[in-house]
C-alpha cells in the first residue's frame, strides 16, 4: 500500500460508562486522505470496570473491520495491503497490547488483549498513540461543544486535518 498508507487513518475511542446501565459508548472513524469514508458509534455489549477495559473492548471490536478495510483499499489501488494503523489515545491500552502484563480481571478481557497483541505481533495492525485533543473518533462517543465540536465537524468535512 506504500504511498497510500499515509492517507488511511483509523481512530477508535470510548466514552467510559456513559449509559445508565454503566455500559460505554464506542466510536470508530476511518479516513482516506482528508475524507471520512466510515464512521460508527455504538453502545458496548458488556460492562467494563475501567476506562482501560472499555478502550480495549472498543479496539478489539474493530480490528476485523480495520483489517478488511485495508485489504479492500489495497485491492482498489492495486497494491498489497500494509498493516493499517489504528490511533488510540489510551497509553495503558497500548501498553497492554504491545508489552503485555497488567491485571486482566476476566478470561474474556485476557482473550481480547491477546487477540490484539497477536494481530500486532503478526504485523496485521499497528496501534499508535494520538493525543486526546486530536482523536477523531471522540465526537462519535460523546457530546462535543464549542471549539471541540467545530474542530470535529471541520475534520469530518475535510475542512481541516489533524
Amino acid at each position: 500500500m506504500g504511498r497510500w498508507n499515509f492517507y488511511q487513518r483509523q481512530s477508535v475511542d470510548v466514552a467510559f460508562a456513559s449509559h445508565v446501565d454503566s455500559k460505554s459508548q464506542s466510536g470508530i472513524v476511518v479516513f482516506l486522505g482528508g475524507t471520512m469514508v466510515f464512521g460508527a458509534s455504538r453502545k458496548q455489549k458488556c460492562v467494563t470496570k475501567s476506562p482501560t477495559e472499555s478502550e480495549l473492548v472498543a479496539l478489539t471490536d474493530h480490528i476485523g473491520f480495520v483489517e478488511a478495510f485495508a485489504e479492500f483499499f489495497g485491492f482498489i489501488v492495486g497494491e498489497e495491503a500494509k498493516a493499517p494503523t489504528i490511533y488510540q489515545d489510551s497509553t495503558s491500552v497500548i501498553s497492554l497490547v504491545t508489552k503485555g502484563g497488567g491485571v486482566v480481571r476476566t478470561k474474556h478481557l485476557r482473550v481480547r488483549m491477546n487477540l490484539c497483541r497477536e494481530a500486532i505481533q503478526e504485523k496485521r495492525i499497528i496501534v499508535e498513540y494520538i493525543h486526546t485533543s486530536k482523536m477523531l473518533a471522540d465526537g462519535l462517543t460523546k457530546v462535543l461543544e464549542g471549539k471541540e465540536f467545530t474542530s470535529f465537524r471541520n475534520n469530518l468535512l475535510g475542512l481541516e486535518t489533524v
